[in-house]
């Protein structure tokens, strides 16, 4: 799925069309359990590539933890901002989520508006070892 926006400019001066692609898919993070008070960051992505406006991310555990988006302007030599999410038990999983497979106890959704050029998510794990997890992540319009 692509997304179009025109925009007045170029040499020409006419209207001109940019086709930005778009992530509709989840992407999963990763599928291995974070030890007592373990973190997983994930992968820094550059959101000028897609023509989003949100970060939609969703962990599935066995064990407490904190799911958070990290954003920055510069690549993250500075965070700038992280909304973070507490997993609860919650055990729905988003229905257009292949990844998050069976109930868990605790489940952390987000849905947030793309604050800076990067971001990342990233999973704090409380004090118990999971035996269970899934982070995955996708980029949205709405």
């Amino acid at each position: 799925m692509k997304t179009s926006q025109n925009y007045i400019g170029g040499g020409g001066g006419g209207i001109s069309q940019i086709t930005f692609p778009t992530n509709p898919q989840y992407v999963l993070d990763t599928t291995t359990p974070l030890p007592a008070n373990g973190i997983f960051t994930g992968q820094v992505v550059d959101t000028s590539q897609y023509g989003a406006s949100y970060i939609d991310a969703e962990a599935n555990s066995d064990q407490a933890g904190t799911l958070y988006i990290d954003f920055s302007e510069d690549n993250f030599n500075t965070v700038a901002f992280s909304a973070a999410i507490a997993a609860t038990s919650q055990t729905t999983p988003t229905a257009t989520n292949p990844f998050v497979q069976g109930t868990y106890p605790y489940n952390a959704q987000a849905h947030v508006a793309l604050l800076a050029r990067y971001v990342r998510v990233r999973y704090v794990n409380g004090s118990t070892a999971q035996t269970h997890f899934q982070l995955s992540h996708r980029f949205t319009q709405a």
